[in-house]
């Protein structure tokens, strides 16, 4: 092995080494040849190679640019080896010369796989720079092995393995080069250049230091003074294989270039057919003689046309004149003198369909001018649907115009700014403030809006919008501006705020109309209201003052005369008083009318929904309405649907009351024949009819008869009597039920009023009937208070026969003091009086009484004043009852017994018909004439109660209790024939004449 190294390495300096020398141009030459192959072989390799390339190519690309840089690296060496000047001859072994191509060609065809690729890991980068290193000394060193002359070759160890490190480091640092400098942005040409130029001078450089590692010995024998070398073999050889292999690599260079460039105009063919294929518009492509040479896809779907019908035909089929052939700027035109404005511009025309329809386009026409021809290029657009568009625009547009001419006010569009600069307004702003459009709009506006906007109400008005603008909402504005003339005109404006992609305001947009017309209206009507409101008013208090006022002598009157009845007196007399009592009951019931009215006109009834029987409301009415029927010989009938249910959830008493106008109305205006009630269901509604055979109504009063005081005419209320206001409370309360009522009518025939009421049907109802008991109350100490001597006087002779004890005072101060100085059991307190009326005297007496830890003393409310709000504030000032004027002896009772607390307590109850047994005697006589007096009252259909309590007092000594509660069943069902027969049995039995 040692020998072996000793024959390549020379570890000492012997005497006899060679003399050698370079040619200088030569060596220049030598690293040029290098950095210029390695440049033409990184060039070729780093070049793009389309995809459409096959790997073979591929692969004759990759071994163009191995053999040339293996070349390369082969021609550097001998160059190089041609600059050596050695004191011998030198010829080279033509083989081995031959064969030192190949480890460069190995090593350059390695070094450029590696540089061909798109990334080069580290690893990678240092393996191909070992190769290609490897790869140059291995030719390097087989170059220097072919030398045949006399003296022997051998290396410097040192040095020798220093050019063995040097090709291997600049040969990595190529390849870094080639990959490290793309991402500097140098081009495409520079990286590779230097690339190239660090790989030649590896290449050079390792050459030169194997070289300076090269020892030459001569052998004395062999050695001769001549030095020159025969270089006609290794010149020839150079020529030969670089002019061979440059060759090469210029043909597969060009091959590729070829190759490239048809690959490029292969795709750009196919790039510009699939654009004109998919092109939206029409591409037609025309000769200069007008003949059509292609069609593209959009054009077919355009004219109607295939490509193989129309290709080869004149333009002129697809355009019609004078498009075509007319003056001015067209196709003919520039084919007869090559001139035209058609040409790169575009412009609207008409083209023929295959079906001969002619259609709007857009025509654009291109130019193109080739070696042998000249062509045209027509872009064409089907414009149909936008001149469509356009004309639903222009039409949209002249609508919209006059629909803003037509509307009865501004529309405007502004700016948010102080000024409110206007940007646009409609032409209605000079009619309605008397200034020209022109005076707000730009450039030069003479005023703002905000100018003419009354003072007062600028503010409020930009305050309005600006929060609007905050809260991104629409605006609706009411305010005054001062019309040109000075005039103070309303304005309602209604407007929004339109805002930019960013949240920018761009403007204010709306309309603005005058409405000082309708705030006139708005004022008048304000102005009839309170008019109206005060009427109402004004009508509240006279009522309630006419009711307070006919109420207080009513009182007296109604009064002393039940007291009268109450005694001893000849028939005659009875009658009188009797007649007394029923005109002021009449009287009573007209004014109770029209307060009715007022509370339903008013809304003040409220109605109630219980439970009551419909059978028994239709006995009572019959009973009661019966009698004042057979009074005027009339017949009275009753027809009742089988399917009616018994019980219905109502307001029985207000059902009643309409019930009792309608029949009573009928019976009063009917003299012969008969009035009837029917009663049908309807679905979920009752329905009532009221059939008389009277005088009938007028066609044209009909539709008035349901207002208040009205009736047929004048001669029927000087006939029959009456205020017209039964008729308006039926309908009254029908309306409030949620029911309806009509009336149909022949003059002289007869008259049907309809009702048709919503009433609920219920299973059963438990009704309690009243029973003729009154409770019997211990003797107490009543305070009456009233300003009016008579009702004091009334109602202490009342309550005296009661044995009661009573004390009078004539105003509210008076009744407080009497209530310190003395204790009673009950305080009869009237509300209106002079000094201190009695709200403010039973405020005063409760707050005595809770300063003084005494015990309340009931205060029933004894008043003339008889509305809601009447009872709300007796109520709400303490007192604990309400006795209404007129009063009835029966209802005061009452109220007395429920403000006691006395009404539940059975001990203290007693029938009414053992009331007075007694405390009054058997008196035949009273018999006789309290009998005729509840027959004359049964055939009113009404029930004198204190003479039936006095008539059963008296009986009830003398008759059978159960015959007695029998005739009190039957007047409490309203059933007064049968309790007149009653009577009448029972008179017959008793000897007492009746009649």
């Amino acid at each position: 092995m040692f020998d072996m190294i000793q024959e390549y390495f020379l570890f000492d300096q012997p005497a006899s080494l060679l003399a050698s020398s370079y040619d200088p141009g030569l060596v220049v030459l030598s690293v040029l040849v290098a950095i210029f192959s390695s440049y033409i072989a990184l060039r070729m390799v780093g070049q793009t190679v389309p995809e459409s390339f096959s790997p073979g190519s591929k692969y004759l690309i990759l071994i163009a640019a191995s053999f040339a840089l293996g070349c390369g690296v082969w021609s550097m060496h001998f160059i190089g080896m041609l600059s050596f000047k050695l004191c011998t001859t030198v010829t080279y072994d033509r083989t081995l010369t031959i064969v030192s191509i190949l480890p460069s060609i190995v090593a350059s065809t390695v070094a450029l796989a590696y540089v061909s690729r798109s990334k080069l890991r580290i690893m990678e980068l240092i393996i191909g720079g070992i190769l290609v290193g490897s790869g140059i000394g291995s030719m390097h060193y087989t170059g220097m092995a072919a030398m045949r002359m006399n003296a022997s070759l051998r290396y410097d160890p040192w040095i020798f393995s220093l050019s063995i490190l040097v090709a291997v480091v600049l040969a990595i640092i190529s390849l870094w080069v080639r990959f490290g400098l793309q991402g500097l942005r140098l081009g495409s040409h520079w990286p590779t250049l230097i690339s190239g130029t660090v790989m030649g001078l590896a290449i050079s450089g390792m050459h030169y230091t194997g070289m300076a590692a090269a020892r030459f010995i001569g052998i004395q024998e062999t050695v001769t003074p001549n030095d020159q070398t025969d270089p006609t073999f290794l010149a020839l050889s150079v020529s030969i294989i670089t002019v061979g292999f440059t060759l090469f690599t210029f043909a597969v260079n060009a091959f590729y270039r070829y190759r490239k460039l048809v690959n490029n105009l292969k795709i750009s063919e196919a790039r510009t057919r699939a654009i004109i294929s998919t092109a939206v518009d029409g591409v037609i492509t025309i000769d200069i003689r007008g003949k059509i040479i292609d069609f593209n896809k959009s054009a077919e779907g355009i004219f109607g046309y295939t490509n193989s019908e129309i290709v080869g035909q004149n333009i002129r089929d697809l355009m019609p004149e004078p498009y075509y052939s007319g003056r001015g700027g067209n196709l003919k035109n520039y084919i007869r003198t090559g001139t035209s404005k058609i040409i790169g511009t575009g412009r609207e025309a008409l083209g023929r369909r295959k079906d001969g329809s002619i259609f709007p386009i857009r025509l654009a026409i291109g130019q193109v001018k080739l070696p042998d021809e000249i062509l045209f290029v027509s872009f064409v657009t089907d414009i149909s649907e936008r001149k469509m568009i356009e004309t639903a625009l222009k039409q949209s547009e002249q609508q919209v115009r006059s629909l803003i001419q037509n509307i009865p006010g501004i529309t405007y569009r502004r700016l948010f700014n102080e000024n409110w600069t206007s940007l646009y307004m409609s032409d209605a702003a000079e009619s309605m403030t008397g200034y020209h459009v022109s005076d707000f709009s730009p450039p030069n506006p003479i005023r703002s809006f905000n100018d003419i906007i009354h003072p007062h109400d600028q503010a409020a008005v930009f305050l309005a919008v600006q929060n609007a603008v905050r809260e991104k909402k629409a605006f609706v504005l009411e305010y005054r501006i001062i019309h040109r003339n000075g005039e103070i005109k309303w304005f309602w404006e209604n407007g929004s705020v339109v805002f930019g992609s960013n949240g920018e305001i761009l403007f204010l947009e709306g309309v603005i109309l005058d409405i000082t017309e309708r705030r006139n209206m708005e004022e008048d009507l304000r102005m009839s209201k309170e008019k109206a409101e005060l009427a109402a008013v004004t009508k509240t208090s006279f009522l309630a003052n006419m009711s307070h006022e006919i109420r207080t002598p009513m009182n007296s009157i109604l009064g002393f005369t039940e007291v009268l009845l109450s005694g001893k007196l000849e028939r005659h007399q009875r009658t009188h008083l009797e007649t007394v009592k029923g005109s002021a009951k009449s009287l009573l019931r007209l004014l109770n009318d029209i307060l009715n009215t007022a509370k339903l006109e008013k809304g003040a009834v409220e109605l109630e929904s219980v439970g009551f029987s419909l059978f028994r409301l239709v006995g009572e009415l019959k009973s009661f309405l019966g009698m004042s029927a057979i009074k005027k010989n009339l017949d009275f009938e009753v027809i009742q649907d089988p399917e009616l249910s018994e019980f219905y959830l109502g307001d029985s008493l207000r059902i009643r009351q309409i019930l009792i106008n309608l029949i009573g109305n009928a019976i009063k205006f009917t003299d012969k024949g008969k009035v009837t009630l029917r009663i049908e269901k309807v679905g979920s509604e009752l329905y009532f009819s009221v059939i008389d055979t009277g005088i009938g109504i007028q066609v044209d009063r009909l539709e008035k008869i349901f207002e208040p005081f009205t009736q047929a005419d004048i001669s029927t209320t000087r006939r029959f009597g009456g205020t017209g206001l039964g008729t308006t409370i039926c309908k009254q309360l029908t309306e409030l039920m949620g029911g309806r009522i009509w009336a149909e009518s022949r003059l002289g025939e007869g008259s049907v009023f309809h009702v048709l009421l919503p009433l609920q049907k219920i299973e059963s109802h438990r009704t309690e009937t009243k029973s003729a008991i009154r409770q019997t109350l211990p003797a107490l100490n009543i305070l009456v208070v009233d300003d009016i001597e008579q009702n004091t006087e009334l109602v202490e002779l009342l309550l005296k026969n009661e044995g009661h004890s009573v004390s009078a005072a004539y105003n509210g101060k008076e009744a407080i003091q009497k209530v310190q100085s003395n204790k009673f059991d009950m305080i009869l307190m009237d509300v209106q009086m002079p000094i201190l009326d009695g709200l403010q005297a039973t405020r005063e007496i409760r707050r005595r009484e809770i300063e003084d830890n005494l015990p309340r003393t009931p205060i029933l409310a004894l008043t003339a004043s008889v509305f809601e709000e009447d009872r709300n504030s007796a109520k709400a000032a303490g007192m604990d009852g309400f006795i209404s004027k007129p009063i009835e002896f029966n209802q005061m009772m009452e109220e007395i017994t429920r403000a006691l607390n006395l009404s539940d307590s059975p001990s203290q109850s007693t029938p009414n018909v053992l009331k007075r047994g007694s405390e009054i005697p058997w008196d035949s006589k009273r018999v006789g004439e309290l009998i005729p007096l509840l027959f004359d009252s049964f055939q009113r259909g009404s029930i004198e109660e204190d003479h039936l309590d006095e008539l059963l007092s008296l009986l009830s000594t003398e008759v059978d209790g159960e015959k007695l509660e029998n005739l009190m069943s039957k007047i409490e069902q309203f059933e007064f024939e049968a309790a007149q027969r009653i009577l009448k049995e029972i008179a017959r039995t008793l000897g007492i004449s009746g009649e």
